[in-house]
């Protein structure tokens, strides 16, 4: 078998093609997609996140949302095919949520290095750095005897405090807020999914799997929405950390994002009030070993079969992170910018 490697969900998936001679344009596709970055949820995630979000802003905190988010390089983008300034001020909201993940495909933005000097700094839209490790946190799981390694910093806990305390600032400027704003709207999301908040160590990966990047599955079904040209056409994902990363959709229109999040089950109130990155994180950790790696998903790089009891509970956690990292994102969103 040939092997072609994308990325996708992130990290690399990859699909398998025969020996047999693959059409030009199949082979342009491929190459085209092999630029393109990894992700955390998928861009219909994000935007479900902060749909759900969105409704639940005060009126003080909605308009000054609006007002940050014009500030972005990328507005004019973002609103494109709304024509009321309600629906403006939606689509913006929750296409600045995809805006973390955009930068990875932009020419302009540079991939650093975790421990470089500039890390941890928050200067707004002149940083031109990527900044890929704050869109995760690698809690260490054993899969075998195999010993862990410590947690890099910076990351998405150590991170999403930084951003939120200087939206609240009443000094920051708001050309500042607009930046941490938007990595705001997609880290939230980010650490609610369990594969963003830790990786597991065993023989096969001694320096850990990348968040269940290097577990290769097979067997499970294409995301219930599913129409992103870049990578739909290729079928299900085949890696673990893709598999949970689609698995309310693949798709950049907010119509079906905002209609799947209005569907979504309504989190406990008393655990939408909690906004301790930290205890968010552990909730990911205990996911992650409760619900993640259990069979059919076993030690080593797979491929591992996904029945449909794992599928089925795996949709019903995505819905359920969704939903709470919504309600998260809005109180947060509340607690900074509305009083």
């Amino acid at each position: 078998m040939t092997r072609l490697t994308r990325a996708y969900g992130g990290g690399l998936v990859r699909w398998r093609f025969g020996t047999t001679l693959v059409a030009t344009s199949m082979l342009f596709a491929t190459s085209m997609l092999l630029a393109s970055p990894a992700r955390a949820w998928n861009d219909f995630g994000h935007m479900e996140v902060a749909a759900v979000a969105f409704p639940k802003l005060t009126p003080k905190t909605a308009k000054k949302v609006a007002a940050l988010l014009q500030l972005n390089p990328r507005y004019a983008t973002w609103i494109v095919g709304s024509t009321t300034k309600a629906a403006k001020e939606r689509a913006a909201f929750m296409r600045a949520a995809t805006w973390a993940d955009a930068i990875k495909r932009d020419k302009g933005y540079k991939t650093d290095d975790q421990k470089a000097p500039t890390a941890s700094q928050n200067l707004g839209y002149g940083d031109l750095l990527r900044h890929p490790y704050w869109h995760y946190v690698n809690l260490p799981i054993k899969g075998d005897a195999t010993p862990t390694a410590p947690t890099s910093v910076p990351n998405v806990a150590t991170e999403i405090p930084i951003l939120r305390a200087a939206l609240a600032d009443a000094v920051t400027s708001d050309a500042l807020k607009s930046y941490d704003l938007v990595w705001l709207l997609h880290l939230v999301g980010d650490v609610h999914q369990p594969l963003h908040c830790v990786q597991r160590f065993e023989k096969d990966d001694p320096q850990g799997d990348v968040g269940g990047n290097n577990v290769d599955i097979a067997g499970d079904t294409p995301p219930p929405i599913c129409d992103d040209a870049q990578y739909c056409p290729f079928g299900p994902p085949d890696e673990l950390h893709a598999f949970y990363d689609d698995l309310e959709g693949a798709s950049y229109a907010t119509a079906p994002a905002a209609a799947a999040a209005a569907a979504l089950p309504t989190p406990a109130a008393k655990k939408a009030k909690l906004l301790d990155v930290d205890a968010w994180v552990q909730e990911g950790l205990a996911l992650a070993q409760a619900v993640v790696y259990v069979a059919p998903i076993g030690v080593g790089h797979g491929p591992f079969t996904v029945d449909a009891a794992y599928e089925a509970t795996a949709h019903k956690l995505g819905k359920e992170r969704i939903a709470l990292a919504g309600a998260r994102l809005a109180n947060l969103l509340n607690e900074a910018l509305g009083k």
